[in-house]
């Protein structure tokens, strides 16, 4: 026999449900609040996107920025996505100090490890700012645009040619102007380990985030490298108190893509005793004085 409930009965329990839901969320954040900062650190809109214009919902008056990082790749190029992902750092030894028994995938002589690869971890990632990774990419790109213009100046007619020496000028720029500067820079098991390790809590962040094995290469030589998934928490909840210069902002875009030519403004986030992130304080930039940063 079914024991039916009443609508009362039935909006009573889901009401109980979202008060509970929302205890515990407020408990969680004032938990993550309390006690030091494990960093304080000033971003832009380089690293803190907004959403694109068509993920806005008219109705729904909540805001996220999106946490943009990337990683330093062991190929020159470092344009590929998997490369971004993919540090030269996380190598096989750095997959064995986080807990991924690989040794029996890297000796097998067929295809399986591809298809049976261990489950991803939450590991600690350290993300620095604007530091020698982020100008080691700038460099590469610095080169790769040399290389392009040289190409390119002695063979004016070539238009494949021209598409990439292109394609390297708006690389090197936006490297300059419109990347991230935020960069994966090792990762770990032990929070405080990597805490004393890299101390700046202005210069470095330390994060949750998933990573799993990736295999490369052929039967004969197969490699295994880490990479990085995400970040447990890659969207920030914008307050209210802050919403005005994220709500100018969109107001002025005419593009749906949000797309900028330099950042336009600044924010100043705080990472509390569980690792989650939330903004302190929010500025305009002003086009001149602010363009680099």
């Amino acid at each position: 026999m079914k024991l039916l409930l009443s609508p009362r009965v039935l909006f009573f329990i889901g009401f109980a449900i979202i008060v509970t839901t929302n205890v515990v969320v407020l408990s969680g954040a004032a938990s993550n609040r309390s006690g030091d900062r494990d960093s304080q650190i000033i971003l832009t809109e380089r690293e803190l996107r907004l959403p694109y214009r068509y993920q806005v919902n008219e109705e729904n008056s909540g805001l996220a920025l999106r946490l943009s990082w990337s990683a330093l790749g062991k190929s020159e190029e470092n344009s590929d996505y998997i490369d971004r992902r993919s540090p030269a750092w996380f190598n096989t030894e750095k997959l064995e100090e986080l807990g991924f028994d690989i040794t029996g995938d890297l000796s097998r002589t067929d295809d399986t490890a591809r298809y049976q690869r261990p489950l991803p971890r939450e590991v600690y990632i350290v993300l620095e700012m604007e530091g020698e990774p982020y100008n080691t990419a700038v460099k590469r790109a610095e080169v790769a645009f040399e290389k392009m213009d040289e190409l390119y100046k002695a063979n004016p007619e070539d238009t494949m040619l021209r598409g990439k020496f292109e394609m390297a000028e708006n690389r090197l720029k936006n490297m300059h102007t419109t990347e991230s500067r935020l960069f994966a820079v090792d990762a770990g098991l032990d929070r405080k380990k990597l805490r004393i390790q890299y101390g700046d809590p202005a210069r470095f962040i330390i994060a949750r985030g998933q990573v799993k094995p990736m295999y490369r290469g052929d039967r004969q030589r197969r490699e295994a490298v880490g990479y990085v998934m995400k970040l447990s928490v890659e969207k920030i909840h914008v307050p209210l108190n802050h919403r005005k210069v994220f709500d100018d902002v969109l107001a002025r875009e005419k593009s749906k893509y949000t797309d900028f030519e330099h950042p336009r403004y600044e924010v100043e986030l705080a990472y509390g005793s569980r690792l989650e992130p939330w903004i302190l304080s929010v500025e305009y930039l002003d086009k001149q004085s602010d363009y680099k940063r």
